[in-house]
């Protein structure tokens, strides 16, 4: 009878064993992460919120990084894709900054997992076929990837169409193979090839809403090197369209130089650079652009701006500029 309960009891333990190994290795395979950098942080009320990186489309076409405060809940991913469908609620939330949701209202979420490779596998409804254009549903599925890979668990996004791979969109998107994060609104500086560094910078949108945003911008130069300070240059030179971006740097300001100290980076301006601060509207956007540029690089721990080798003695202080180009 002993040796009967004794074998019992063995069988459990190696049954819970098996069962405790078994839900580690899979921790994470069909979850959805977490936003990378973003630990959840509590609201006003007793609900916990988190900090999502979303991305939507300007009236000319760009896509625009919004971070969000949204609700922590299961399945946090599917809820931030909801974030992204064109339903009256999310048509009143962003007119006011002039932008679009990406995906349209009729869109269903059929199923989301995740693998161990960090693909993630994106099941839609064939509401996703219906883009108008070309540019429209590029947007849409970069803009997916982007969004979704800002999760720790995601690297890339495997899209099925009621349950199935297909080739492409019908406007020409492939979407075939599992799709990492790309340059977001890419351009080619003049006099330059598709060899050339490329350097990604923000400029302010024209846009006649009532809330000022940055676009990120990709720019292949004719620099062999994307170092920061061909970023700061390319950010001097201004945008290459005109009708949609701006950023209000004074005229003739050139870049002196860039150097590290003790974790700092300086960034120096000509002198052309301190009539930046007669012009309230203008500074806080451009030094936020400045320090969004610079913070892109692993080694920049902390930014400060001087001209002629002093520091920049605006109104606005650099410490206090939000990280990150747009906040809602």
């Amino acid at each position: 009878m002993r040796k009967k309960l004794w074998l019992l009891t063995a069988m459990i333990l190696v049954f819970t064993l098996f069962f405790i190994s078994c839900s580690k290795d899979n921790e994470g395979v069909e979850g959805e992460g977490e936003p990378q950098g973003t630990p959840p942080v509590s609201g006003d009320t007793d609900e916990l919120i988190r900090e999502t990186i979303i991305y939507y489309e300007d009236d000319a076409g760009y896509l625009v990084p919004v971070m969000r405060k949204i609700p922590w809940v299961e399945g946090i991913a599917k809820y931030t894709l909801e974030v992204m469908m064109d339903t009256p609620d999310q048509q009143e939330d962003l007119m006011m900054m002039g932008l679009r949701p990406l995906l349209p209202g009729n869109t269903e979420i059929l199923g989301m997992s995740i693998d161990q490779n960090g693909i993630a596998k994106l099941d839609l409804n064939k509401a996703v076929l219906d883009c108008e254009n070309a540019t429209e549903e590029s947007n849409m599925i970069q803009g997916i990837v982007m969004t979704l890979s800002e999760f720790s668990t995601i690297e890339k996004v495997q899209f099925l169409i009621d349950g199935k791979i297909i080739d492409s969109m019908p406007h020409g998107t492939v979407v075939k193979e599992p799709i990492g994060p790309s340059d977001v609104n890419l351009e080619m500086a003049q006099n330059t090839s598709t060899q050339g560094a490329k350097v990604t910078v923000f400029f302010q949108s024209t846009s006649s809403s009532l809330y000022d945003y940055l676009i990120p911008v990709t720019r292949v130069t004719s620099s062999e090197n994307a170092s920061l300070e061909t970023a700061i240059t390319e950010l001097l030179k201004g945008p290459m369209d005109i009708d949609n971006m701006t950023i209000d740097i004074p005229p003739e300001t050139k870049l002196l130089g860039v150097q590290m100290d003790k974790g700092v980076t300086y960034i120096n301006f000509s002198k052309e650079f301190k009539d930046l601060a007669n012009s309230e509207e203008s500074e806080d956007m451009v030094l936020r652009a400045v320090k969004m540029v610079a913070m892109q690089y692993a080694e920049v721990e902390e930014v400060e701006v001087l001209i002629e080798g002093k520091a920049y003695t605006g109104s606005a202080q650099l410490d206090n500029i939000s990280v990150f180009a747009n906040q809602w």
